[in-house]
């Protein structure tokens, strides 16, 4: 029985890329780049049991499977049956299934996952949705034994917005400007007025160090990267790759916003004008984002 779909696992497998199979591509290029860093901060795997948290579709998860080898395990833990579903069905095609187990879980607290089974803990981009990111760390710390170790990867956004006035998304839309703080405005507040970010700006890489310091790990290393280059933010492979893409699972798409935001002669003019400087490749991406190490 499949599990009904839910915002993680709608915007993982369809929102995330507006649907697009380049967009889709162009994303999971950048995202096994990532994955890969986490990896093999977190070596040696082999033999060991490694639990990912906010699995996702698997992106971390599958690739582990290959470097705990036939002695090791992989726990796929994401608060989304459905996406669950997912990891089941990409772990079944590597015929991997006695290797992993599938646990629906919070990640404030990894409750049903007992403490000191784990060797190692990995993440990708998921402690920005956590508000209390101390009681993750704590948890982490508990299901880990005696020497195991944490690798994260966390996305810095209080480093990356907001962006300067008249740019939207890295493009430069001051001929529009007005409109664009209207739509930014529209990406970032749900249809009852709160602000969903709070947990997502929060934070930054010292706090992070800070978090696993306070609740035991040792041994510490955290890096923060800042990369500024020509691109649109949410890498865009077209225009309307980048209308019907939402840049979280909390977030409208951005085609959404401007058409909530804006009457239709300020979308025409809006839409066009982005566009326009899409091709004018001016646009600039901007990405902070902090990998952490740490060793109870």
């Amino acid at each position: 029985m499949t599990s009904p779909s839910d915002r993680w696992s709608r915007w993982l497998l369809e929102r995330r890329d507006g649907g697009d199979a380049r967009q889709r591509e162009a994303t999971l290029a950048r995202l096994r780049g990532i994955r890969d860093r986490v990896l093999e901060r977190a070596e040696p795997l082999a033999g060991a049991t490694l639990l990912d948290v906010g699995a996702g579709d698997g992106l971390i998860g599958l690739a582990a499977l290959d470097r705990v080898g036939p002695e090791g395990a992989v726990v796929f833990a994401d608060v989304s049956p459905a996406l669950l579903d997912e990891c089941r069905g990409a772990v079944a095609a590597k015929d991997a299934g006695d290797r992993a187990r599938f646990i629906v879980v919070d990640a404030n607290d990894l409750e049903p996952i007992p403490s000191e089974s784990v060797d190692v803990v990995t993440t990708r981009s998921v402690l920005i949705y956590v508000p209390d990111k101390r009681a993750a760390f704590a948890a982490m710390h508990r299901v880990l034994r005696p020497g195991g170790r944490i690798s994260l990867f966390e996305p810095i956004n209080r480093l990356m917005y907001p962006e300067p006035e008249g740019r939207f998304c890295g493009c430069d839309m001051s001929a529009v400007a007005g409109l664009a703080t209207k739509v930014n405005a529209a990406l970032t507040e749900l249809p009852d007025g709160t602000d969903y970010r709070g947990a997502m700006m929060d934070f930054d890489d010292r706090d992070l160090a800070d978090h696993a310091a306070a609740v035991g790990f040792t041994r510490i290393h955290v890096e923060c990267h800042i990369d500024i280059e020509p691109g649109s933010e949410m890498h865009a492979t077209s225009l309307d790759a980048l209308l019907d893409s939402a840049p979280n699972p909390n977030a409208p798409t951005m085609r959404e916003a401007i058409e909530s935001a804006l009457t239709p002669a300020e979308q025409e003019r809006f839409v066009a004008e982005l566009g326009r400087a899409m091709n004018a490749g001016t646009a600039v991406s901007k990405m902070a984002a902090a990998y952490v190490l740490a060793q109870k």
